[in-house]
């Protein structure tokens, strides 16, 4: 074997270590739909995060009348999940912007931090389809 030949052989051999090597790891995924509600009434604009509780892919989506969907391939990973809801609605009032000369509204979080910063609400998710109704409460 000749010495460019012998070089052709062992970069070729390194390109596919290399490659093997550094293989990213890929997780399952799963759909996950579903409501979510506050005080009975459908939450009109917000969004819901799915964080794993250990390994797993996390996942959110946009809420819209209430309703929400994660399609599998954005999906999160199978497994349990810690999970957040926020909506941002106007106080009503106007606030300096941050570019300290214009008035712009002032929004606040209508979800109780128990379900979004300090969240309570945890679920198993399953390989296939999961659905879920967040019905929460303020006290």
């Amino acid at each position: 074997m000749k010495n460019h030949e012998l070089s052709i052989l062992i970069f070729c051999c390194s390109v596919v270590c290399f490659v093997g090597c550094t293989k990213e790891k890929t997780f399952e995924r799963t759909q996950v739909e579903g409501m979510v509600t506050l005080n009975g009434n459908p939450v009109e604009k917000g969004v819901i995060t799915f964080i794993p509780a250990g390994k797993g892919a996390s996942a959110g989506a946009k809420i819209e009348s209430g309703k929400f969907m994660i399609p599998k391939q954005q999906g999160p990973s199978p497994g349990d999940y810690r999970v957040e809801i926020d909506s941002s609605v106007p106080t009503g009032k106007q606030i300096l912007s941050t570019d300290g000369e214009t008035m712009e509204d002032e929004f606040e979080n209508s979800i109780p931090p128990k379900f979004n910063r300090l969240t309570e609400l945890k679920v198993t998710l399953k390989t296939g389809n999961n659905q879920h109704l967040f019905d929460l409460e303020t006290d």
